[in-house]
């Protein structure tokens, strides 16, 4: 895998490639499925998910 530097400004110019239609069309239950069968994805516990805060808002 090859690193690129790129500056702020052309980030916000990027766009990316992620199809939200597609996203869309994928259940809970096959989201799940993927996530259990990776073996590099970490699922939180219901102890874990209890610690976990919501983020404050953006102004």
């Amino acid at each position: 895998m090859t690193i690129v530097k790129v500056s702020f400004e052309q980030l916000k110019k990027s766009k990316g490639k992620t199809s939200k239609s597609e996203v869309e069309k994928i259940s809970e239950s096959e989201i799940l499925e993927s996530a259990l069968n990776d073996p590099d994805s970490s699922i939180p516990t219901e102890e874990e998910l209890k610690e976990f805060k919501k983020p404050k808002e953006r102004k």
